[in-house]
C-alpha cells in the first residue's frame, strides 16, 4: 500500500484542540466559579492577599488550564491519527468531527464521574444550579459508572485498534511515528506527567516535521521500550527487595485510624453485622478497649497528642492552624514522637492518608515518608480553580484510565472519598519495605464530614427515595442556623453509616493484603480514631470539637492486635472496660519496645492491664474542645462560649511558610486557650468545665444512665467536687495554669513560644 502523506490538517487539529480547551475553560470559569468554602464566602478575604497571592492565582490558572490542554491534546491526537489511518476518509470533515468527539468524550467522562463520585459535584448541583439536580438523580439512580467506563474504553480501544491495524499493514515511518506518538501521550496520561506532557505538546510540531529523518530502526527500539514502561513502575514496586524478615523483637507496626469513627458504630458493639464486618472479624484477634477517649476532638491536636503522648495544653498545638513556633514543638527534643523513638531503634516510618491527613506534612511527626496531601492557601486556591472545570474533574479523579496525578493537589479534595488511592500507596510502601522493620500510619478520611464514600457505598444505608441536598453528602456550613427535619437527619446519619462501611472495606483490604504477604500474624496492628462525631443526638448538633456533651464526640475505638508469637497473644481475657486515653498509645508502644521514657507522661502503658477487665483503681481521662469555627448560631454551646472572632478573622496566610494558614496573634491564641471547655471522666461520670463571660459553669453527667448528657447533676454529693478538683489539679500540672476565682488561666507562654 502507498504511504499516506504527512497530514496537512495537523495544524488545524492542534488549533482546534487549543480553541476547544480555551473556550470551555473560560466558559466554566465564568459560570461555575465559587469562593465558597464550607459554606463561607472567602472571596473578600482572599482579596486582602491579592498582592501575595498574585503568583498563586497565576500558577493555579496555568496548572489547571495545562492539565485540560494536555488531556484534550491526547484525545485530539488519538482521534486525528485514527482518522488519518483511513485512506478514504474525507479530511474536510475532520475538524467538526473532532470537536464533536471531544465534547462527547468530555460528557462521557462527566457522566462516569458523577455516578462514581456525585459528592464532588454536590456544590454545582445543589447550590449553584439546583434546577439541574434532577439530572444528577437520574444518572445515579439509573446508571452504574461501569457502563460509562466501558463505553469510554470501547471508544478508545477502537481508535487504538485502528491505528495498530494501520501500522501492521503499512510498516512505514509515518505509521511508526503515529504509534510512537500515541504511546508517549498515553504514558504521560497514565502517570499524570503534566509538565513533560506539556513540553511534548510544544515540541510536537517540530518532531512531526523531522519524522522522515528518523531511521526506522529507531522505532524498533523505541516502541518496545515505551510499551515496557507502562507496567514498569508496578513491577519495580512489586519486585523491590524482600518483605520484612522475622524480627521478633521489632515486628511491623500499623497504626490505622479513621477520622471521626465513633465507637458505637462498630458492628460488634451495636449488633449491626452489616456495617463493619471486617473490623468485627479483626476484633476476635485483638484486645478491645471499650471505653477509649480522645484528648481533643480536632484532627491536628488530637494526632499531636497521640504521637507525642503529651496533652495539647502542654505542647501548645491546640487547634488546626498552629503557628510556626507551635508546630515546631512537635518532634522537638521536649516533645519527641513515637515515630522518632522507633526510628532510633531501626524502624522506617511512613504516614499515608487522604484529605484529613494533610496535618502530617505540616509538622515533624517523625515520619521518613509522608504520602498525604498538603493543606495551605496555595492548595486551596488551586482546588477551587480546578473544581470550577466540570470537564476536567473527571480527568483528575481518574475517569479516563489515568490522569489522576496531573494535579496532585486534588488529592486533598474533601469530597473525594475514595480509599482505593491511599490503599495503593500503603501496598507500595509495604512492598518497598525490604528487610527493615517499619512503622506505618494509615489515616482514612472517608468518615469525616462531608461523608463521601464512592459508588456503590454511598447507597449502602441511605434512603433511595430521599431527594434533597443531603442525598450524597453533608454540606458543611458552620454559619448555618436552619433546622433540619427528621428525614434530613436520618439521611445524614445514613451517609455517616455508609462512610463507616466504606472505611471498613478499606480496613478489610489492608488485612487481606497483610495476610497474603505473611505479615498479619507478625505485626502489631492498632485500630483507632482521632475523634468521634455528633449526629444530632439530643441538642448536640453535627460535627466535633464544639462541645463535650454526649459519648459520641470523644469516645472512639481502640483495638490492638499483637504478633501471634508474643506473650500477650495467649491471654484469654481480651476485653478491657476501664477508661483509657489516646495519650496511652505512646507509653504502650514505648513499653513494648523497652524504649526508655525520660519525661513524665500523662498516659499509661496498657500492657500492664492486658488480660484484665478494669483498672485496679478508678482512673480519669482528660479532654478539651477545639477552636470555635463560627461566631454565629443558636446552638446551646454557642451561648456557653467566651466569644472570639470567626476563623476567617483569626487566621493569617503566611507566604514565607508556603502560604500555610496559621493563627499567629498572641492575644487570640491565649483567648482560645482560656475559652476551651474541659472535662475529666471516669467509667461512670463526666465532669465538664465551661468558662463563660458571666462565670464558670459546671456540668456533671451519669455516663451510664444518661449517655446523651441531658441531665446535669452537679455537684451530686462528693462526686462533682471531687472530679472538679481532679480537673483543676490536672490542668495546673500539665499546662502550668493558675486559678482566678473559678477560672483556669493558661500558663504564660515563654518568650519565643509564639
Amino acid at each position: 500500500m502507498e504511504e499516506i502523506p504527512a497530514p496537512s490538517s495537523l495544524r488545524k487539529v492542534l488549533f482546534a484542540v487549543i480553541g476547544y480547551t480555551v473556550f470551555f475553560y473560560l466558559f466554566f470559569l465564568l459560570f461555575n466559579t465559587s469562593f465558597t468554602i464550607m459554606g463561607v464566602d472567602v472571596g473578600d478575604y482572599l482579596k486582602q492577599y491579592l498582592g501575595d497571592f498574585f503568583g498563586v492565582y497565576l500558577f493555579s490558572t496555568f496548572k489547571v488550564f495545562s492539565a485540560s490542554l494536555v488531556f484534550h491534546f491526547a484525545l485530539g491526537i488519538l482521534f486525528h491519527y485514527s482518522l488519518e489511518s483511513v485512506p478514504q476518509f474525507n479530511i474536510k470533515k475532520q475538524i467538526p468531527l473532532l470537536l464533536t468527539y471531544l465534547f462527547a468524550m468530555d460528557l462521557l467522562g462527566l457522566f462516569h464521574s458523577i455516578t462514581l463520585y456525585p459528592q464532588i459535584y454536590g456544590e454545582f448541583f445543589f447550590y449553584r444550579y439546583s434546577s439541574l439536580s434532577s439530572l444528577l438523580y437520574f444518572f445515579t439512580d439509573h446508571f452504574s459508572p461501569v457502563f460509562f467506563f466501558y463505553t469510554i474504553v470501547l471508544i478508545l480501544s477502537v481508535q487504538l485498534a485502528n491505528i495498530l491495524y494501520y501500522v501492521c499493514q503499512e510498516k512505514t515511518k509515518l505509521s511508526f511515528f503515529y504509534l510512537t506518538t500515541i504511546l508517549i501521550v498515553l504514558l504521560f496520561h497514565r502517570f499524570g506527567s503534566l509538565y513533560p506532557a506539556l513540553a511534548f505538546i510544544f515540541i510536537f510540531p517540530i518532531l512531526h516535521k523531522l519524522k522522515d529523518k528518523i531511521h526506522i530502526r529507531t522505532y524498533f527500539l523505541l516502541i518496545p521500550f515505551l510499551i515496557f514502561l507502562f507496567p514498569f513502575p508496578f513491577l519495580f514496586d512489586f519486585l523491590y527487595g524482600t518483605f520484612t524478615e522475622d524480627h521478633k523483637d521489632k515486628p511491623p507496626v500499623f497504626l490505622i485510624s479513621a477520622d471521626s469513627l465513633r465507637y458505637d458504630k462498630l458492628g460488634f458493639v451495636n449488633g449491626n453485622k452489616e456495617i463493619t464486618p471486617n473490623i468485627d472479624l479483626f476484633s476476635k484477634d485483638s484486645f478491645i478497649f471499650h471505653d477509649h477517649h480522645t484528648t481533643i476532638p480536632r484532627t491536628f491536636p488530637s494526632w499531636a497528642d497521640l504521637l507525642t503522648g503529651k496533652y495539647s495544653m502542654t505542647h501548645k498545638v491546640r487547634d488546626m492552624f498552629p503557628s510556626k513556633t507551635e508546630k515546631n514543638r512537635i518532634g522537638s527534643k521536649e516533645f519527641p514522637t513515637i515515630g522518632q523513638k522507633l526510628k532510633e531503634i531501626g524502624y522506617k516510618t511512613s504516614a499515608i492518608g487522604s484529605f484529613a491527613a494533610d496535618i502530617f506534612p505540616r509538622a515533624d511527626f517523625g515520619f521518613d515518608e509522608v504520602l498525604a496531601p498538603n493543606f495551605n492557601a496555595k492548595v486551596m486556591t488551586l482546588q477551587r480553580t480546578a473544581e470550577s472545570q466540570l470537564f476536567l474533574l473527571p480527568v483528575v479523579t481518574g475517569s479516563f484510565l489515568g490522569g489522576g496525578d496531573y494535579i496532585e493537589e486534588m488529592d486533598g479534595l474533601s469530597t473525594w472519598g475514595d480509599g482505593k488511592r491511599i490503599l495503593d500507596r500503603l501496598k507500595k510502601v509495604i512492598r518497598r519495605s525490604g528487610e527493615s522493620s517499619f512503622f506505618l500510619t494509615y489515616f482514612s478520611s472517608v468518615v469525616h464530614f462531608p461523608y463521601t464514600p464512592a459508588y456503590p457505598n454511598y447507597k449502602k444505608f441511605t434512603n433511595p427515595n430521599y431527594y434533597g441536598k443531603y442525598k450524597y453528602l453533608k454540606f458543611v456550613d458552620p454559619t448555618a442556623t436552619d433546622k433540619l427535619n427528621n428525614q434530613e437527619i436520618e439521611q445524614i446519619r445514613s451517609l455517616f453509616d455508609s462512610s463507616v462501611y466504606a472505611f471498613d472495606e478499606e480496613f478489610g483490604a489492608i488485612v487481606r493484603f497483610l495476610k497474603d504477604k505473611d505479615l498479619y500474624d507478625k505485626s502489631i496492628i492498632i485500630l483507632t480514631a482521632d475523634h468521634g462525631e455528633a449526629l444530632y443526638e439530643d441538642i448536640h448538633g453535627q460535627g466535633h470539637g464544639e462541645h463535650l456533651r454526649g459519648e459520641a464526640v470523644t469516645k472512639v475505638p481502640l483495638l490492638i492486635k499483637f504478633p501471634s508469637d508474643s506473650k500477650y497473644a495467649s491471654l484469654p481475657e481480651r476485653e478491657f472496660f476501664g477508661t483509657t486515653s489516646s495519650v496511652d498509645i505512646f507509653p504502650t508502644l514505648s513499653d513494648y519496645f523497652s524504649i526508655p521514657i525520660k519525661q513524665e507522661l500523662p498516659g499509661l502503658s496498657l500492657l500492664n492491664v492486658l488480660g484484665q477487665k478494669d483498672w485496679e483503681n478508678e482512673r480519669v481521662v482528660y479532654s478539651e474542645t477545639g477552636i470555635w469555627f463560627s461566631d454565629v448560631g443558636d446552638h446551646f454551646f454557642q451561648s456557653q462560649r467566651i466569644p472570639y472572632p470567626n476563623i476567617l478573622e483569626l487566621h493569617q496566610v503566611v507566604p514565607e511558610e508556603e502560604f500555610q494558614i496559621m493563627i499567629t496573634d498572641r492575644n487570640f491564641q491565649e483567648t482560645i486557650a482560656f475559652a476551651k471547655h474541659r472535662s475529666v471522666q471516669n467509667s461512670r461520670y463526666k465532669f465538664i468545665y465551661i468558662p463563660t463571660r458571666k462565670g464558670v459553669l459546671f456540668e456533671l453527667y451519669d455516663r451510664k444512665n444518661d449517655p446523651l448528657n441531658t441531665k446535669n447533676i452537679f455537684p451530686n454529693g462528693a462526686i462533682g467536687p471531687s472530679l472538679k478538683e481532679n480537673l483543676y489539679s490536672l490542668v495546673k500540672k500539665w499546662e502550668d495554669a493558675s486559678q482566678a476565682g473559678e477560672y483556669l488561666l493558661p500558663g504564660t507562654l515563654r518568650n519565643g513560644d509564639l
